[in-house]
Formats: C-alpha cells, structure tokens, sequence
C-alpha cells in the first residue's frame, strides 16, 4: 500500500487527462548478479499463446523513433529480446526492454542511465528512481514543464516502472509497467546462459478481481518485497480496492484483496 499513495495523486491528474483513454535482444554465461530482496524459487514458465498474430509487426510504426504503449501492449508477447554484454541487473534488462521497444515514458529512465541510448526526449519528469539494490526502476512525467511544477490541463500524464525477482534455478522473473494511455504489465524470464528475455503469460486474471468487469486503474510492482499490486478502484473519499499477487516459489499468485 506505501507506493498506492504516490500514485494516488498522479490518479487525479490522469482522470481529467486522459479520461477516455483507458478504453484498449549472444555473449558467454553471465557474470555473478548481486542478489536483491526478492528471491524466489520457480520454474521457468511456458511462453504464452501469441494473441496479436493476426497483425504482422510491420504495421508497427515508430512516432519520432519512439512506439505508443498501447502498441507495446499488443506486440511485447511476440518478440523475445537479447540482452547485451554481461550484466543482468534491473538497469540491464530494462536497457534491452527500452532498446527493443523505445518509448516516451522508458526514455527518461535510460536517459539517466545509458545517455547515448535514450537521448534526452522533451518532457517534464516529476522523478526518477534507479534502485539496483533491490531491482527496481520508475519515472513518472508529463509533457510541457509547467513553472509551478504542477500538470497543466489536457497534457499527457504517464508512469513506468520495472522491476527483477531473483530465481533460484539462475533466472529471473522480470516486469515493466506501463501506466499511461494504456495500463498493462509486461512479464519476461530472463534465461542467463542464453541472455534472453522470453515473454510469460500474465499471472493477472479477470477471476481473481474484485470487478473483473472492469479494467483496472493501475498496477503497483513491489520496490521492496515480492507482492504486485493491483489497483482496481479508488472512491470519491480515495478508499482503495486492491487485488495483490504474491511469489510462493514458483511465481506470483493471487493472494487475496483489501479494501
């Protein structure tokens, strides 16, 4: 619940923003990884059905070198990425997520750590956060600084973020997500003989949701810990319906709700 609350403002900025529009990479064995907080044991788990084969890739097209994230969000399952060189932390991966699949909301966050990737796009950032320690990066921003530091009216308001769970069979579980103009989670194993990040199924299903009628407003990955968050609801007095997924050794799995 500690990072619900720092969404909860960028919330009401992304109802009157963007209301309406919720509707939608080979190197040798890598290199020992510092461990982080979340370790867990699992299995590598099966790719998932392919479910935007009808639409060849070639229909994808950049916007000034960068893709929409609801383009991501139909085409990430088809693409398995390679990471380059030998290190595997979330800097790393997220650096081979961002070179694969370029966007205004990843920019900032590869701006700040590889510059000659991500040069610097033009928009306001409210923060950043590189956390390697336990695996996890974010960078929420909008376009156009306003003076006062605050959202003008009708601009584009987005968060990302990603973090890596250590596998005890070597691999790792790696997640981005986006909250922008389309909310979804992308979910990869990192293989570290192969240094690939194969796409898995989404652990997130409609039956678990306290109204799986309706898509959710945003997912809140764990900086610290091993439980993702999704949130669902906020009322008019910011009461929050959550559904939260928790590791049990083999990968995240529904654990329950509060409200």
């Amino acid at each position: 619940m500690k990072k619900t609350v720092i969404y909860l403002f960028a919330l009401g900025i992304l109802l009157s923003v963007a209301s309406g529009c919720k509707s939608d990479k080979q190197a040798s064995a890598a290199a020992a990884v510092p461990e982080t907080e979340n370790t867990v044991t699992a299995e590598q788990s099966p790719q998932p059905k392919d479910e935007a084969q009808e639409v060849p890739d070639e229909k994808i097209e950049k916007q000034g070198g960068m893709y929409a994230p609801s383009d991501v969000a139909r085409f990430w399952k088809k693409r398995i990425i390679q990471v380059p060189g030998s290190k595997s932390d979330i800097v790393a991966l997220f650096e081979a997520f961002y070179a694969e699949w370029p966007t205004v909301e990843g920019n900032r966050i590869v701006h700040m750590t590889n510059p000659s990737l991500a040069p610097e796009h033009e928009l306001y950032e409210w923060g950043s956060v590189i956390d390697r320690k336990n695996g996890y990066v974010e960078s929420a921003w909008y376009e156009n600084e306003d003076p006062e530091g605050e959202s003008p009216e009708g601009e584009n308001v987005g968060v990302v973020s990603a973090c890596v769970w250590n596998r005890k069979n070597g691999h790792k579980l790696f997640a981005v997500n986006f909250n922008s103009e389309k909310d979804f989670v992308c979910f990869y194993d990192f293989d570290p003989a192969k240094r690939t990040l194969t796409p898995e199924e989404s652990p997130i299903k409609k039956e678990h949701l306290n109204f799986p009628d309706k898509e959710p407003l945003w997912y809140t990955l764990p900086q610290e810990g091993k439980t993702l968050e999704v949130v669902e609801r906020v009322d008019d007095d910011y009461k929050v319906w959550s559904t939260y997924y928790k590791f049990d050794g083999q990968n995240l799995k529904f654990a329950g709700h509060e409200q």
